[in-house]
């Protein structure tokens, strides 16, 4: 009976769909957060069952038809319709508010907003929560993006994928291993955001080259440290410009140190103005693209389409437009985050002169274990070049990220001292 329900209303949205380009929050439905593992998840398997492998494609938005839901595409979404054609589509799936986190967090979050300090660089709060469950402010969608629950003492690692248009591909991969402090289950007296060291494992010619930063809760008061360790020296010393637009080494410069996780640093550089809350079409509930070995999952002009799934989704839009007396490579950009779990899921890119440069997708899923919904990758699509670079890879090819170490961490380890001896 159940199933013959679900059948009836996926018709009717179907049909409401086809024939009307208005679109309300009827159509994302209410929210069903899924707060544990569905019946035949195997923790030692890579691979996250799907909740929703019975849902079929509603309709699919081609180059086409994309005119007739613009409304509902971000800038860059259409200029990849434009720029790649045929190859270039988006599946349009029932919405499945599924995105969770743990109770605790939930419970934290009832106690009181947190409040912003030092022109928005800097929060104070109740450790653990959603600090702006009702934000009202654009830097309260960042710092819920940043300070969204994902995990306490983490150990992983990820491959990384540059594409060029002809097909040829880079890869490597990197290990990380970080501390959270602002969760339930962990003191946090220490004023930090984080702690994260990152090393190359591939190429070879890399391996072993590392980074190591301590992230506060002010920018302002205490600026993000950092250091590098080189493998040619096996030297570890500061790196001030492990921040803002510098170019990550191994992107070959399709994305900056403050866009990894979408964004992340500190915010003094942008002026910052909301830009209200929408219905757009977002990668969401992301299994079967992380269920999918890579070799299936790349093209040569971006990733295969075939295996995202995307959904109306309502999202909250902020404008990040650089002060006239900074500088940065990433002058004017357009985020946005899901309403429902704060992430950080696509973004539009534009020059100096308002030129649409790139479009970045950032593919959420529900790791219903923890729960906790983040990105399974970060895609970033270079519109002059038609390069693109996939990174931050979750998927079933990688051995699972564990999200929350039975032994935590030990605070020596992200030390100029621990930092070398893990980095070796």
């Amino acid at each position: 009976m159940k199933q013959i329900v679900i059948s009836i209303v996926v018709l009717f949205f179907s049909y409401s769909l086809s024939y009307s380009m208005e679109l309300s929050e009827q159509d994302i439905g209410d929210r069903v957060p899924i707060k544990e593992p569905i019946s035949g998840y195997e923790s030692k398997n890579r691979e996250y069952i799907d909740p929703f492998i019975e849902d079929s494609i509603i309709f699919k938005i081609t180059k086409d038809n994309y005119l007739d839901y613009e409304k509902y595409l971000t800038p860059g979404q259409i200029k990849m319709f434009i720029t790649y054609g045929s190859t270039f589509f988006m599946n349009i799936y029932p919405s499945r508010r599924s995105c969770a986190v743990p109770d605790e967090v939930l419970e934290l979050s009832k106690n009181g907003n947190a409040k912003l300090v030092d022109e928005g660089e800097g929060i104070e709060g109740v450790v653990g929560s959603i600090p702006f469950p009702n934000a009202s402010e654009p830097l309260h969608h960042l710092w819920n993006h940043i300070l969204r629950y994902r995990g306490v003492d983490i150990q992983g690692g990820s491959p990384y994928y540059i594409v060029n248009y002809n097909g040829e591909k880079f890869n490597g991969a990197g290990k990380a291993i970080a501390k959270n402090y602002w969760n339930p289950f962990i003191s946090n007296d220490k004023g930090l955001q984080g702690k994260i060291m990152t090393k190359v494992t591939h190429p070879p010619r890399l391996a072993d080259a590392g980074v190591l930063v301590i992230e506060s809760l002010n920018a302002l008061a205490t600026p993000r440290r950092a250091w590098v360790y080189s493998p040619a020296t096996r030297r570890v010393r500061r790196a001030p410009d492990i921040a803002y637009d510098n170019y990550s080494g191994f992107s070959q410069g399709l994305t900056t140190i403050d866009s990894f996780d979408g964004f992340n640093g500190a915010k003094d550089r942008y002026n910052w103005k909301n830009g209200g809350t929408e219905l757009k079409f977002m990668p969401y509930n992301s299994y079967k693209f992380h269920n999918t070995k890579h070799e299936k999952a790349l093209t040569a002009l971006h990733v295969n389409q075939e295996y995202l799934r995307y959904e109306l989704v309502k999202v909250n839009i902020v404008n990040a437009d650089l002060k006239e007396d900074m500088r940065h490579i990433l002058p004017h950009r357009v985020m946005y985050f899901d309403f429902d779990s704060h992430n950080f899921i696509s973004e539009d890119i534009y020059d100096g002169e308002k030129n649409l440069i790139r479009y970045r997708e950032l593919p959420i899923m529900n790791f219903y274990d923890e729960p906790m919904c983040n990105a399974i990758h970060a895609a970033t699509y270079d519109f002059a070049t038609k390069k693109y670079l996939l990174n931050n890879v979750r998927s079933v090819d990688v051995p699972k990220v564990k999200w929350k170490l039975e032994k935590p961490h030990k605070e020596s380890m992200f030390t100029p001292e621990g930092f070398k001896r893990w980095a070796k």
